[in-house]
């Protein structure tokens, strides 16, 4: 989840919002899930010489650090409620 800064986002049922207290950098999530994929597949071709089971290989561990990455951005993104102006 990428989050701009002072982006508000709007309950449907209170009609409140929130906004992201302090937003993180997601650059470094790109990085982590190319090389959870590219490394592995890399072995598994050289090991075993079958494209297909490298590059199932390849995707499961991309997956994987595709939930932790943003398992950690939902744990760690702290809301507060947005100000509102009237004009």
């Amino acid at each position: 989840m990428k989050v701009k800064k002072d982006h508000v986002f709007e309950c449907p049922y209170c009609e409140g919002g929130v906004v992201p207290k302090k937003t993180k950098s997601f650059a470094w999530g790109y990085v982590l899930g190319f090389l959870s994929f590219v490394i592995p597949q890399q072995i598994v071709f050289y090991l075993h010489e079958d494209i297909v089971l490298a590059f199932l290989i390849g995707f499961l561990h991309f997956v994987v650090a595709f939930g932790l990455v943003s398992l950690y951005l939902y744990l760690n993104t702290e809301f507060i409620k947005a100000r509102t102006f009237f004009i």
